[in-house]
């Protein structure tokens, strides 16, 4: 299925990104500028009110592993999705933090070639926990898909500030 086809199956299923345009961008600029992103080569694009958007542009040399191919390295796969992922579902949660508490992969075919297109949606939402879902695709070809839930994380108590 074409990358555009893919996007219009997932708006059917996404909930809204509670977030007007100008807070998208805002997060798409912070998103953007974490050192993680830039070294892991990918840029989110946040315009659509429904779906999150992840490309790797350009396969370079540090994305590959594949058993001594030219494939790109699953590792890089997954931290495409727990990105994608994560903030599809986290954005739920305006002004909260929230993260991955549970990524399911399916790798279905190697990846070669740039661009890497991730769609990601969340499809259900509670209190306290967004349920996640992404596709992957190289040369409008889907090659893995996920799902996860994002939690939002508990207020600190006693000085902690943990999950």
């Amino acid at each position: 299925m074409p990358v555009q086809a893919a996007l219009e199956a997932l708006r059917v299923r996404a909930q809204a990104i509670p977030l007007d345009a100008a807070a998208r961008a805002q997060w798409a600029g912070r998103m953007n500028g974490l050192a993680s992103m830039q070294m892991m080569g990918v840029a989110f694009d946040l315009t659509d009110p429904a779906v999150v958007k992840l490309r790797l542009a350009t396969v370079q040399e540090a994305h590959l592993g594949g058993l001594g191919t030219t494939a790109v390295n699953g590792a890089v796969i997954a931290g495409m999705f727990d990105a994608a992922l994560g903030v599809a579902g986290t954005m739920q949660f305006e002004g909260r933090r929230a993260g991955t508490i549970e990524l399911s992969i399916k790798l279905m075919r190697p990846v070669f070639t740039a661009p890497l297109d991730m769609l990601a949606v969340t499809v259900k939402r509670s209190a306290h926990l967004a349920f996640t879902e992404a596709e992957l695709y190289a040369d409008q070809r889907l090659c893995a898909v996920a799902s996860g839930i994002v939690a939002v994380a508990s207020l600190p108590k006693d000085g902690d500030n943990f999950w």
